[in-house]
């Protein structure tokens, strides 16, 4: 067991010296305490390795302070999100985080991993747990807690504040949402399979997975939803095709995104094919990342469950099944078709101020799940993105113990609906 005090992670101590001190610490792998309460002030990035255990005491915060070295990354990385390798058995328990104004310096085409945005960065990483922090001050841009490449990952005990995502999924298998707490302007919960190419490291499914026992917390303003769930589709790289920014194809076994200013709302032609190994490079005026070793032409999330959860805040809608149609990002590249979001269920969801949609979705979806929930005045609706030119399938949705009103289920036409009821009942 490793006292970070014997290597000079001390309150008292100058950011850059905290920093290397608390480097040396994680270095060493196996349980890494912090036992000494107080402000430790850090202005590198922490890079954590396999089967290590960092561990805060009550009363440590570690507060964010500008590089050093010029260039603000993340606070807390897995090594392997650098390396492109798998990370396996890291738990961080008890960081209390004050970003303090401190955010990573770029994202997109200048960033050294493009689309890696968060205060607590883990990609490529199997069995990780994170649990009882606390995240105050987020910035416009980057997220509390980034998982993307990931298998089995546990966030327990969550306290998130701020502007920006509480916590952003990628692509992964396994993962457990429970007992948080978010007063955030943007997403609390993201579960983005796919998204804009400057917000997401990777594309792929999002799969098996809980939310459970969380608040969204109250708030004057806000923007986005409690929980978003996002999928996509694109196709195989053929000369002459026409992308843009954010649009993925398929080559020889790899998966591109293209990296370019999505202001400028413009469309590229690309005449050859992107085939380096990894980062950013440019073809024929066109950036484009590369980002998985795959030919898989589609993601989105599937088996997940969204129970006992509360939501204080006012919102337009509070969970979204969402198809992006804009300069920023085409989740389905036209003529692709699209697998359904599937089986997911929202259960004992209560609303304790105006929702407008309790659920939205305008990406074809399939089987969904509704179990002891009162309506109240929001709706359960299903809409479409004429413009994106996709079929949508027949919805079956499946209600137990459900209290509707008159009003509940809207469907708009090309989007259509099944709904199964047991012990239904109306206001």
């Amino acid at each position: 067991m490793i006292n970070a005090a014997d290597y000079g992670f001390l309150p008292e101590n100058n950011p850059y010296d905290n920093a290397t001190a608390l480097q040396n610490a994680v270095n060493q792998g196996g349980i890494v305490q912090i036992t000494l309460p107080g402000v430790y002030r850090i202005s590198e990035q922490i890079e954590i390795g396999d089967n290590t255990k960092l561990i805060f005491c009550e009363g440590a915060v570690v507060q964010r302070e500008a590089s050093m070295c010029g260039k603000n990354g993340n606070a807390f990385i897995n090594k392997g999100a650098l390396t492109g390798q798998n990370n396996r058995n890291i738990e961080i328990i008890g960081l209390h985080l004050e970003c303090n104004g401190i955010e990573s310096s770029d994202f997109g085409v200048n960033s050294r991993i493009a689309g890696l945005r968060a205060q607590v960065a883990m990609i490529y990483v199997e069995n990780l747990k994170i649990e009882g922090f606390t995240c105050h001050g987020l910035l416009e841009k980057d997220y509390a807690i980034q998982v993307s490449a990931f298998k089995n990952i546990v966030l327990n005990d969550l306290y998130i504040t701020g502007r920006k995502d509480g916590v952003h999924l990628g692509w992964g298998d396994g993962f457990a949402i429970r007992n948080g707490r978010f007063r955030t302007f943007d997403d609390p919960i993201a579960l983005n399979a796919f998204d804009y190419a400057t917000s997401n490291t990777h594309v792929g499914w999002i799969e098996n997975g809980i939310i459970e026992n969380c608040t969204d917390l109250d708030d004057d303003t806000t923007t986005g939803f409690f929980c978003r769930i996002l999928g996509g589709a694109w196709c195989n790289w053929h000369k002459g095709m026409q992308v843009q920014h954010s649009d993925t194809v398929a080559v020889n076994g790899k998966t591109y995104r293209v990296l370019m200013n999505p202001k400028d709302g413009k469309l590229y032609t690309s005449l050859t094919p992107p085939c380096h190994e990894t980062g950013i490079a440019e073809y024929d005026g066109i950036n484009w990342v590369k980002v998985r070793d795959t030919q898989v032409l589609d993601c989105g999330c599937r088996n997940i469950v969204i129970r006992d959860c509360t939501l204080q805040k006012k919102r337009s809608t509070a969970i979204a099944i969402s198809l992006n149609h804009d300069t920023y990002a085409r989740s389905v590249y036209p003529g692709c078709k699209c697998v359904p979001q599937s089986n997911i269920t929202l259960e004992n969801i209560v609303t304790e101020n105006d929702v407008e949609n309790l659920l939205h979705s305008n990406y074809p979806s399939a089987d969904i799940t509704l179990k002891n929930i009162d309506f109240k005045n929001a709706k359960l609706c299903f809409d479409v993105v004429e413009q994106a030119d996709i079929a949508y399938p027949e919805v079956q949705i499946n209600a137990q113990n459900v209290i509707f009103n008159e009003d509940t289920i809207h469907a708009t036409p090309g989007h259509p609906i099944r709904l199964c009821v047991s012990e239904p009942a109306i206001r």
